[in-house]
């Protein structure tokens, strides 16, 4: 794009939704503001659902500095409903979606657009360089780099630029949301997935480029990421039931875990089961702690040790949060969505 001029590069729509999230704002803002896109040649949404803290008071004081920022209300407070009011809010012929808990590198939009205007894909996202503050929040981002952690969300590890199913957080031509509708706001925490699922059954492309890399901040107990995870487990299944191909056959690794417990529980009952059982908990183990070493590369020993506990943690939360999903769908709990809201067509500044 170097060859084109820069009031003829495409205006760009930065959306961000937030929550309390005034430890990191001021941080994620001026990762945008440093960008080296021409500043008039993009606008910044933040979307905040009702925050406590003094994150409205942080992006209004933006705001005056920086006139393309924008502070709107989102009364659903859901990231999902903070997301779909920014666009609507929006004007630009890309959409390229932020956290407030994360930062970009200064080239990331330059380099979004280029590598959408080259490939022709609907959505180009980079790798979610996770990063934690303390002890386990690092044992937490290094376990979160893993395969071994996170199987298939390549998104998190790859070196290499390729399509997937997903990326994170993603720029978005206009013209997909045009063509699909917007996110889903029943499926929270998997709207992305579930958007980037229906850009690709219409015929669209999602690339990963490790060229734009965003730096976000992981949970930092072993509590919260329980929860986090257990949450992405149940609304897959949630999605899956609107949308079966969501489904991959990594996906059912960590619920065949989880079934395996009960299962052990059985076995134990007789010698030889007890045999069977604690061979394959130590088999587990040990390939727990085998990754764990991998991963934990180049961090203190306090993190290392930490890491293949955080491995068991994705592992058990996921899966029991599939299970609970599959126990929703079997009790025939309504779970909504299949209607996202529709993005009127209009013309690009």
């Amino acid at each position: 794009m170097a060859e084109h001029d820069p009031g003829q590069l495409p205006f760009v729509s930065v959306v961000i939704p937030v929550f309390n999230e005034e430890r990191h704002i001021q941080a994620c803002l001026d990762s945008v503001f440093r960008q080296d896109y021409p500043a008039d040649r993009y606008e910044v949404i933040v979307a905040d659902g009702g925050s406590m803290d003094r994150t409205r008071a942080i992006v209004a004081s933006a705001s005056e500095r920086h006139p393309s920022v924008r502070l709107i209300d989102n009364p659903g407070r859901t990231q999902a409903h903070g997301l779909n009011l920014g666009i609507l809010a929006s004007r630009g012929e890309y959409i390229a979606r932020q956290d407030g808990h994360a930062e970009w590198s200064p080239h990331h939009l330059r380099r979004s657009i280029e590598l959408l205007v080259e490939s022709g894909a609907d959505n180009v996202g980079g790798r979610a360089d996770g990063e934690g503050k303390s002890v386990m929040g690092r044992a937490i981002a290094s376990a979160m780099r893993s395969p071994f952690g996170v199987g298939g969300a390549r998104y998190r590890y790859s070196d290499r630029v390729e399509e997937l199913p997903t990326v994170f957080p993603g720029t978005f031509r206009r013209s997909a949301f045009e063509r699909v509708g917007l996110y889903d706001e029943a499926y929270p925490p998997h709207e992305d997935y579930e958007l980037n699922h229906r850009i690709r059954e219409t015929g669209g492309r999602v690339l990963f480029s490790p060229d734009i890399p965003t730096r976000y901040f992981v949970r930092e107990s072993i509590a919260t990421l329980a929860r986090q995870y257990f949450r992405y487990g149940r609304a897959k299944v949630r999605v899956a039931r609107a949308q079966p191909g969501v489904i991959r056959p990594y996906h059912l690794a960590a619920p065949a875990l989880v079934a395996l417990v009960p299962a052990a529980g059985i076995l134990a009952t007789t010698r030889r089961g007890r045999r069977t059982a604690l061979t394959g908990a130590a088999v587990y183990a040990a390939a727990c702690v085998v990754a764990g070493v991998r991963a934990g590369r180049g961090e203190s020993t306090a993190v290392r040790v930490r890491v293949p506990g955080v491995f068991v943690v994705l592992h058990f939360a996921w899966g029991a949060g599939f299970w609970t999903g599959i126990a929703e769908a079997a009790a025939g709990i309504e779970t909504g969505g299949g209607s996202p809201p529709a993005l009127p067509r209009q013309a690009a500044s």
